[in-house]
């Protein structure tokens, strides 16, 4: 047995250096250093991997919910394995379960050596319940971080902090930010181009946005009011909400974004995904204009997740960006359920606002290619979108729609039987209906 794990780790040994580190970082601490069992030629290859991953395979999760890990203990492990460690480190990741959950001072030390070896690519993940994680302050002093991810823990950057020069991207799940972070800590990460931010512990009611190089925002949590003060390049921005909305009214009367401001600060937005807290403060706001007065030019891609077709203003919202938005190429809605709004709402009709003498036609779905309706309802008010969407987008290769899991079968056959008489000023356009659990992964 000996002999062959021999001649197997011999062949492997054969291939270049470059190729052996690489496989090498596939695998978990503890197994890569195994690999010094294979003979001695493999003693020490594992000592100079640029990245180093130790997750719950070096450090089980503690058996019940509310026990976490002895810090020290596992800590002296890891210090151990980087003790014996050579050459820089690229990539480093944490994510034993329950650490830091308490003030640690060996993960001050940790965070200062990783510092020192020029980490590039840093992971900490604080799961568990209870209490965020102690972020420690030597890690604001990594100034050659590319991609930092947080999770659980609390972001509070020491005074004099200068940022991180060569930060691109950055992501936060559940991590405690102060009040100023979007709008003054932001702009000591000059380089930043993606963001993303996942539910946290702490809502915001205002959020502006000063990030000069920044391409892809993906937001997901409370919010009403949102501004872009500085994001010349901005392309992507996904606002979502992290759950259940409050569609109570007077949340929205007050501080709720100005619409056209808001479109104005973003030249370069290509794809939008709006969730629906915002897109009720945008409705919020009266009056919500036919068409934005600077156009959305590059605006190729519009999801609405949670929307009512007939129920203004949400109606109106939809048609402005819609008019706004000359090359819009893929439009993608999700019927909300109309138990979770007011009783109040006026009731619109979508295709009305759409056929305004007010809307130049130039701006009607021109260069549409693909609609895709979501947890369909089979109502007269889709069937009359659809039907608007065939008559005026001349370049429309697909209709997609998924039905409600709930919807019946006769209205199924109802809205097909429908469909099927519009008339079609594409010749390439088709509609696919999506039964049951199918996926439309083309």
């Amino acid at each position: 047995m000996k002999r062959l794990c021999e001649t197997n780790a011999s062949r492997i040994g054969g291939l270049p250096a470059e190729v052996i580190g690489r496989l090498l970082t596939f695998l978990p601490v503890k197994e890569a250093a195994r690999t010094s069992l294979l003979s001695r030629e493999w003693r020490h290859r594992w000592r100079s991997i640029p990245q180093l991953v130790f997750d719950d395979s070096f450090a089980p999760a503690p058996e019940k919910s509310d026990c976490s890990p002895d810090d020290g203990k596992f800590l002296m492990h890891i210090y151990e394995a980087l003790l014996l460690h050579e050459g820089p480190i690229t990539k480093f990741e944490l994510a034993i379960p329950g650490l830091g959950r308490s003030r640690c001072p060996k993960l001050d030390l940790l965070m200062l050596y990783l510092s020192s070896k020029g980490v590039q690519e840093l992971t900490l993940l604080f799961s568990g319940t209870g209490r965020c994680g102690q972020l420690h302050s030597a890690l604001f002093s990594a100034i050659h971080l590319k991609r930092l991810t947080l999770q659980r823990c609390k972001f509070t950057p020491p005074s004099g902090f200068k940022g991180f020069p060569k930060l691109t991207h950055l992501q936060l799940e559940n991590v405690w930010l102060p009040l100023d972070f979007f709008e003054h800590v932001l702009p000591k990460f000059p380089l930043l181009e993606e963001l993303r931010v996942l539910p946290r512990c702490y809502g915001y009611k205002e959020l502006a946005f000063v990030a000069p190089s920044l391409k892809v925002l993906s937001f997901r949590s409370t919010l009403w009011k949102l501004c872009f003060k500085h994001t010349p390049v901005l392309s992507v921005v996904s606002v979502l909400d992290p759950g259940e909305c409050n569609y109570a009214e007077d949340n929205f009367a007050d501080d709720v974004p100005d619409m056209v401001r808001l479109f104005e600060s973003l030249p370069a937005l290509q794809h939008l995904n709006l969730g629906v807290e915002l897109l009720l403060s945008l409705a919020a706001a009266p009056p919500v204009p036919c068409q934005l007065p600077t156009s959305l030019r590059n605006l190729k891609f519009l999801e609405i997740p949670r929307l009512l077709l007939d129920r203004l203003p949400q109606a109106q919202v939809l048609v402005c960006l819609i008019m706004s938005s000359p090359n819009l190429e893929t439009l993608t809605i999700r019927i909300d359920d109309d138990s979770y709004h007011p009783p109040s709402e006026v009731i619109a009709n979508l295709v009305e606002l759409l056929e305004a003498e007010d809307h130049p036609r130039v701006c009607r779905l021109q260069h549409l290619k693909e609609f895709n309706i979501r947890d369909s309802r089979g109502t007269q008010v889709e069937l009359d979108l659809v039907r608007f969407v065939l008559a005026t987008a001349p370049l429309l290769h697909r209709i997609s729609v998924l039905p409600l899991k709930e919807l019946s079968s006769k209205k199924v056959v109802r809205f097909l039987k429908e469909v099927t008489l519009y008339k079609r000023i594409s010749k390439e356009a088709e509609l696919k209906y999506l039964w049951d659990d199918e996926v439309d992964n083309s």
